[in-house]
């Protein structure tokens, strides 16, 4: 191949397979495993299979297939959980890390919905759909390979491919609700969605019901001036749009991601909307020394330091 279609494949191999720490792989998967922990131990998911029938009437058969839900088994429930929650254990400390990523992923994909069937057509909304597909990405790769409870270990600053494409596949599914939520803004209200207006409607609405809203003075107030609405809104859109930059910078990813964790703490203190996948951003951060090159050394020895 030559031309553009050479250098689109030379571009596209260079963002997968570049090389990538084993420290940096290994702290991923302790985020994920972390992150999953906090969400499972803080809910009583498997109480939710034992709600009245008349609950889960609404809920279509398509989707108890699909997850393999059914209800009215709670002790069924709870054990899948206990299992996921060894697991993660597992995974957290790098025991038999790839097969306990797997095992983790492939429970709370079961568990997950279960609250997701009742309460918000939004998995994403409830924590558990990053760690679910970086769990199992991770289970694919040599995550364990540094930051893991006895067994070999590589030195810190292994570097290599393999653990170059799981780390950024991951940091792809976190960069994707950023993505996605500022395309639907623009599909369903165009760019009126960050008109004054606009967010001056969200504001009211997510401060209305004292037995949701934690914090109302902050967005009260902010409704009150229509100059910082609209910095508000065209700030979130520019974030959602403009997040998916820190995949392939890091001048952006030194910007955006502190960005971004200041933007959700301003959303939860003037909307009262806990974005639970916030943690995440941690897979951003770089936990180990970076490569000198992207290429193998030659055959011949060479005099120069490394």
């Amino acid at each position: 191949m030559t031309g553009l279609p050479a250098r689109a494949g030379s571009a596209w191999d260079r963002f997968w397979l570049a090389p990538e720490s084993a420290r940096n792989l290994a702290a991923a998967r302790i985020v994920l495993a972390a992150h999953a922990l906090w969400i499972l131990l803080s809910r009583d998911i498997p109480a939710l299979s034992a709600l009245p029938a008349e609950l889960w009437a609404e809920v279509p058969q398509s989707a108890r297939w699909r997850f393999l839900i059914w209800e009215g088994r709670p002790g069924l429930e709870a054990a899948l959980q206990a299992v996921a929650l060894a697991a993660l254990v597992g995974a957290l400390l790098g025991v038999a890390a790839r097969v306990c990523c797997a095992v983790a992923a492939l429970l709370l994909y079961h568990l997950a919905p279960l609250e997701t069937l009742f309460f918000t057509p939004s998995p994403w909304a409830k924590g558990l759909t990053i760690p679910v597909l970086g769990l199992l990405t991770l289970s694919l790769s040599p995550c364990a390979d540094a930051l893991r409870l006895g067994g070999r270990r590589l030195t810190a600053g292994t570097f290599g491919p393999d653990h170059g494409w799981p780390l950024r596949l991951t940091q792809m599914f976190v960069c994707q609700p950023y993505l996605f939520s500022g395309i639907a803004k623009l599909t369903a209200a165009g760019l009126g969605w960050a008109s004054a207006d606009n967010i001056r409607a969200w504001l009211l609405l997510a401060n209305q019901d004292d037995q949701l809203a934690v914090f109302q003075a902050p967005g009260l107030w902010l409704a009150d001036r229509p100059a910082l609405c609209l910095a508000m809104g065209i700030a979130a859109l520019a974030m959602d749009l403009g997040f998916i930059a820190v995949l392939f910078s890091r001048r952006a990813r030194r910007v955006l991601v502190p960005a971004a964790a200041l933007f959700h703490a301003a959303i939860l203190v003037t909307q009262n909307y806990a974005f639970l996948s916030a943690p995440l951003l941690l897979l951003f951060v770089d936990w180990g020394p970076r490569a000198v090159a992207t290429r193998p050394p030659a055959a011949a020895p060479s005099t120069t330091p490394a």
